[in-house]
């Protein structure tokens, strides 16, 4: 997928500040020690932002970048601190994840766009208030932090927020849910998280495995590959009628009884794909194909075309920087089901 800017993802502008600088005291949206800031819409899709990390007290805290969470190496660690106003807020990269920056919500600074580990981005806290930050091309996956500098008050999801332990890094807080990618695997009942395969050149899925109340699952429920990687979905199950669509990226297998069948698509590109099954996706048939860096949101169908045929070449580059190649087989005799 082509990079975001801050004004894709959030608005406003504001001056940028180089890896390794320290830019000027941050804007915080102004409270008073009565008034709570609701972070809950803001940290809905977010790992581990359930309770505020306790670093009053330290002149300098440092928030990795690329940590574990939100289905990936896409979190900031931890993603609520609260600090002492004049505190030196110190980013570091842990060179996971691929491309990531820090940008405010409200535009009062953003940082340059790095991969390597041990980049920085430092600025002083503001004398009061909450900052809100995200990294721009993963924010809709969850990847967002904020500051709660002084006494502040925030609500978080959960409720009003408690301080979770002192200092700054480690895991986040607690433990991280599997992220529902907006609620599209709440129902799927196999789903315990991202399988991670990336470095494997070709993954398989099975289709109509073991999973919400029958043989109606895919399973893996949910994998993470590199660019590149050919996925292949086989049919395993005899339960119904499977077949494999993802509506908005604009790809669909046919829908077959038996096993032995298979379906296979090459992604090229970033992103994520959301399908499932049409028959018992309403059951919790669903999965999700997260493809490199990941999305910003989701995959565009812009210059994806279905190709048919036993071997099928599709080499079209859409806007989302996606290319799909296509390929079909069987073992499978249609005749079976009619005996």
């Amino acid at each position: 997928m082509t990079d975001c800017t801050r004004r894709d993802v959030l608005a406003g502008t504001g001056a940028l500040v180089g890896a390794g600088l320290v830019g000027g005291p941050l804007l915080a949206r102004p409270v008073s020690a009565a008034e709570e800031t609701d972070l809950t819409e803001w940290f809905a899709k977010t790992d581990g932002a359930d309770a505020v990390v306790d670093a009053t007290g330290q002149t300098e805290v440092s928030v990795e970048v690329g940590a574990p969470g939100n289905g990936g190496d896409f979190g900031f660690s931890p993603p609520v601190v609260r600090v002492d106003p004049g505190t030196t807020v110190t980013w570091e990269w842990t060179g996971n994840g691929g491309s990531h920056n820090v940008v405010a919500e409200d535009g009062s600074f953003e940082s340059d766009y790095h991969s390597e580990a041990g980049a920085t981005f430092s600025a002083e806290a503001p004398e009061s208030g909450v900052v809100s930050y995200a990294c721009a091309p993963h924010s809709a996956m969850g990847m967002r932090g904020a500051l709660v500098v002084g006494d502040a008050a925030v609500t978080l999801p959960g409720g009003p927020g408690g301080e979770g332990g002192s200092g700054a890094g480690g895991d986040g807080g607690g433990d991280a849910e599997n992220p529902s990618f907006d609620g599209w695997l709440d129902g799927t009942d196999n789903y315990d998280g991202v399988a991670d395969r990336r470095g494997e050149s070709e993954v398989t899925v099975k289709v109509g495995a073991m999973g919400n109340g029958g043989e109606f699952a895919f399973e893996p429920a949910a994998i993470r590959v590199d660019p590149g990687t050919t996925v292949v979905w086989e049919w395993v199950g005899t339960a119904g009628a499977y077949d494999v669509v993802d509506d908005t990226v604009g790809y669909a297998s046919e829908q077959v009884r038996g096993t032995g069948h298979e379906f296979a698509l090459a992604f090229d590109g970033d992103g994520l794909s959301k399908y499932g099954c049409t028959n018992y996706g309403d059951r919790g048939m669903r999965g999700v194909v997260l493809v490199g860096e990941g999305p910003v949101d989701v995959l565009t169908p812009t210059g994806v075309a279905a190709v048919t045929g036993a071997t099928g070449l599709l080499a079209v580059v859409g806007a989302a920087g996606l290319r799909l190649h296509l390929q079909t087989s069987s073992q499978y005799d249609p005749d079976a089901d009619a005996r």
